[in-house]
């Protein structure tokens, strides 16, 4: 082996150094606004500031875009009234498996949406979304998120996570105009970039109606994750 390769080797940290150089010159120079944000993330913490609430067993959380029921896995009480919400059939009978032996852990095989319909849904692992057509699909049922509260007579939602690919528009659209979003304490969205529906203008009057009734607690943009918690 050569007699340099052999040294550095022998030192992890000068790989390690390297590696975090690299990425610094990447993140000043060559990446993107999403990647700078992605980065800006990870290095605050990553996946762990997506679970940093204080919950009861009393509350009521909202996972939208439940896929696996990972991010469910990991909330800090596992013992609070929590309602997973995913439209993919397989993924859902997944977590209906995973959570079996949790009767406060609801598993429905249907999204949630401003308004009741069907939809065709690509199938994209935790990408899987009804505005996108890539690869096979299936139809989906989406349920009114003001129908289904109401017709289980919940009118306080300590935590909602929205990453539903494109689908959190119509949704934060539709509980502004009405009002209902004071119902939510905590809102974790994801928004996602999809210029077919307007993405990006969207977003910004969704963060300006959003600004009346929440604080903006963290966001990673654009595009990443971030947080709103409801004004005293």
């Amino acid at each position: 082996m050569n007699p340099i390769r052999k040294f550095v080797k022998s030192q992890p940290w000068i790989k390690a150094t390297y590696l975090a150089c690299k990425e610094e010159f990447e993140y000043l120079f060559t990446m993107g606004p999403k990647d700078k944000a992605f980065v800006r993330f990870k290095r605050a913490g990553g996946e762990k500031i997506r679970f940093n609430y204080v919950i009861k067993d009393e509350d009521v959380v909202f996972d939208l875009g439940g896929y696996q029921g990972d991010w469910t896995a990991q909330l800090p009480n596992l013992n609070c009234n929590i309602y997973i919400f995913e439209p993919v059939k397989a993924f859902s009978e997944h977590c209906s498996e995973r959570f079996k032996d949790r009767p406060n852990i609801h598993c429905y095989p249907f999204g949630l949406d401003a308004v009741t319909h069907n939809a065709d849904i690509s199938h994209e692992a935790d990408g899987s979304s009804q505005y996108h057509s890539k690869g096979d699909t299936e139809v989906a049922e989406f349920v009114s998120i003001e129908d289904f509260c109401k017709g289980h007579d919940i009118d306080k939602v300590k935590l909602i996570k929205l990453n539903i690919e494109g689908g959190e528009y119509d949704i934060l659209e539709e509980l502004i105009k009405t009002g209902n979003i004071k119902m939510f304490d905590n809102i974790q969205v994801q928004f996602h970039d999809i210029p077919e529906i307007n993405a990006e203008e969207r977003m910004h009057k969704i963060w300006e109606e959003l600004e009346k009734t929440h604080n903006l607690t963290w966001a990673y943009r654009p595009y990443i994750h971030e947080n709103w918690e409801l004004k005293k």
